[in-house]
């Protein structure tokens, strides 16, 4: 059915007509003659309707630039509004866009995922098949060796009954002669320790020889270095005496404990001629060198 042609309507077909109709009006009274305006119309007439006209057309202008104005709005609104339909529309089919990747995504990971299921059931089945394989050779391996364990043990003890019998007759052996030597050791030993006893008792007679050599030694020193108090009768008189000494008979401390027989003036005497005896005599033998000495000195 064809279409009908539509006169167009609206706000800015009725201002075009009216500023077309107002142009029209300016251009015939610009060319209409003076003298048919005068005859017409008088002056006072003729300055009224310019003022009227020229108000008019200062409205209309007005009218029409709000006009244009609203619709210059409209025009952004509705560019606005479709800007935005058209952004709208953008992110739906973004949107859409997005989805049908993410469902393409999805439906190749769900394929990758079935895939490696399906991988890693053959490669279990695979690994189930290996070990039964490797458990039957590990029996047949241990059963080997088992069998060859049990021959081993039986060779193992027969060796050891043989070696345990040479080994008991080589203890008894070793200890007959373990006793034997036992015996000869403790006869040596005996004789040993006899001839030890023999040689320390021989060893400390001659200690004792020469310690009363020495201790005789250190007494006459001191007997020749005393003096006599005055007044003393000489009898059953002796002074106990401790002396401590150095290597070399230094005499480093004299202490007279006991005197018996005597008074102060005899030990007194006493003490001085021991530290008068410094250095003692050194005794002949190293062993019978002692720091600290009792003497029992009995004035002559």
């Amino acid at each position: 059915m064809p279409q009908q042609k539509q006169f167009p309507t609206g706000p800015i077909f009725i201002a075009l007509i009216i500023h077309i109709f107002v142009i029209a009006l300016l251009l015939i009274s610009f060319q209409l003659p003076a003298k048919t305006f005068q005859a017409a119309y008088d002056p006072i007439n003729i300055v009224q309707a310019q003022l009227v006209d020229g108000a008019a057309i200062a409205a209309e202008k007005k009218r029409i630039a709000d006009e244009q104005a609203a619709l210059e709005r409209q025009r952004r609104q509705l560019a606005l509004q479709k800007k935005r339909a058209e952004e709208e529309k953008r992110r739906q089919q973004l949107a859409a866009k997005k989805r049908l990747e993410q469902q393409r995504l999805a439906a190749i990971e769900k394929a990758q995922q079935e895939q490696k299921k399906a991988e890693q059931a053959r490669l279990r089945a695979e690994q189930a098949r290996k070990e039964a394989e490797q458990a039957k050779r590990l029996a047949q391996q241990q059963a080997e060796l088992e069998r060859k364990r049990a021959e081993e043990n039986e060779r193992k003890l027969a060796a050891a009954l043989k070696q345990q019998e040479e080994a008991k007759k080589k203890a008894e052996l070793a200890a007959e002669q373990k006793r034997l030597d036992a015996i000869l050791a403790e006869e040596e030993a005996e004789i040993r320790a006899a001839e030890e006893a023999a040689r320390r008792a021989a060893r400390q007679r001659q200690l004792d020889t020469m310690l009363v050599q020495y201790i005789g030694a250190i007494t006459n020193k001191i007997q020749s270095r005393w003096r006599q108090p005055s007044g003393m009768e000489t009898g059953q008189v002796y002074c106990i005496v401790y002396v401590e000494q150095s290597v070399g008979g230094y005499i480093q401390k004299v202490s007279v404990q006991k005197c018996q027989g005597g008074d102060e003036q005899l030990r007194i005497s006493v003490e001085e001629a021991v530290w008068k005896s410094d250095p003692l005599p050194t005794p002949p033998d190293d062993e019978l060198f002692q720091r600290q000495l009792k003497i029992t000195f009995e004035p002559k």
